[in-house]
């Protein structure tokens, strides 16, 4: 499901790039049909961070420790930092060194989000420089409107302070009676409704799982139910409303949780290929479209003068050369989770051992 919403998140920024008209309502786009969601990046996000809380909090509501929840809020901004990076230095050069087309791909689709790198918020007279693309390093993950180099990292900043949220939502509930874990799960949810919206998607994955650990595996044999849940769901996903969105994420997962017919032929080879894709593909493919889709975009519109021809040229190069990049992406990312996993476990047993020889347990 990873991947599928990533997939979908570069069709939306495929639209946006050289097919603006399609988000607009019917009959002249796909906007309030049911088949919006095929392009509603924004519910692909949404179904994104409910996805992240369900994952990241599932294994603490299975195995309450403490000391694991701690580890893994102390390495989440270093296991984000790696391919962002590096993501990072790609637009950085792709700037520099004016391989960057979309201004003159903009001209001939209309589409202000690619005449403006999917709305990165360049500051005026911007000049790309080393020393501003290390600050968007860790600014990225911090502040509003730092993504200049990558305009796909603006959900990053959610991502870390949403996981954050969930390691504090699963401290909080952990190893509580249930009266005051429904207590706490609902004042937390009705503060996050009120007060914090941006972040309610992860704490909805975050009850979810908590849900899930608490019932366990109790399969729905009907399918057809199963299935009627999951369409209703994708209609939610299309519509713009978060709070609709969210609902839509979560009866999507809950009828592929206690499916397994229905989930199935999302679980084998090409299933769990398509997930290890997902995060290096939603950080190369607006890279791609900004720079060699564009080119070829352009190109081929004033070879041919058919724009039909062009952004069909523009489609496949924007497919090929995206999973191309995502491959050494993607090896580097699963290197770079060994890595920060083996320097956490590390740091871990040297506290445990350092605070055992200045704290020494008496017989």
């Amino acid at each position: 499901m990873r991947g599928i919403a990533s997939i979908i998140v570069m069709f939306h920024h495929f639209c946006l790039a050289f097919l603006p008209w399609i988000k607009e309502p019917y009959p002249k786009g796909l906007a309030g049909t049911p088949f919006a969601w095929i392009m509603r990046g924004e519910s692909a996000v949404t179904f994104f961070f409910v996805l992240s809380g369900f994952v990241l909090a599932l294994k603490f509501y299975r195995r309450p420790e403490y000391k694991s929840l701690l580890i893994s809020a102390l390495k989440r901004l270093p296991r984000l930092m790696g391919p962002a990076a590096v993501s990072i230095c790609c637009g950085f050069l792709i700037l520099f060194f004016s391989l960057h087309y979309n201004e003159e791909a903009a001209l001939i689709t209309g589409s202000d989000w690619l005449k403006t790198f999917g709305n990165a918020y360049l500051p005026q007279d911007f000049t790309p420089t080393p020393a501003s693309a290390i600050g968007q390093f860790l600014l990225v993950f911090l502040l509003k409107n730092h993504f200049w180099y990558n305009s796909n990292l603006w959900t990053m900043r959610y991502e870390y302070f949403g996981s954050l949220l969930v390691f504090l939502l699963c401290g909080l509930t952990m190893r509580r009676s249930s009266i005051v874990q429904l207590i706490l799960m609902i004042g937390s949810a009705y503060l996050l409704w009120r007060y914090g919206h941006a972040l309610l998607p992860f704490a909805a994955g975050t009850y979810l799982a908590f849900l899930f650990a608490s019932t366990g595996m109790k399969a729905v044999d009907n399918i057809w139910i199963a299935a009627l849940v999951g369409l209703i769901s994708v209609l939610l996903l299309c519509s713009l409303d978060l709070d609709l969105q969210i609902a839509g994420s979560i009866g999507l997962m809950v009828c592929l949780i206690y499916c397994p017919k229905l989930a199935r032929p999302l679980s084998g080879r090409l299933g769990r290929l398509l997930g290890r894709f997902s995060f290096p593909l939603y950080l190369v493919h607006f890279l791609v479209i900004a720079s060699v889709s564009s080119l070829g975009f352009a190109t081929m519109y004033d070879w041919c003068g058919s724009y039909a021809w062009a952004a069909t040229v523009a489609g496949i190069i924007t497919v090929l050369v995206s999973l191309a990049a995502a491959i050494p992406l993607l090896l580097f990312d699963e290197r770079w989770v060994a890595t920060v996993n083996d320097i956490a476990s590390m740091v871990s047993r040297n506290a445990a051992a350092m605070y055992k020889a200045r704290f020494p347990i008496s017989d």
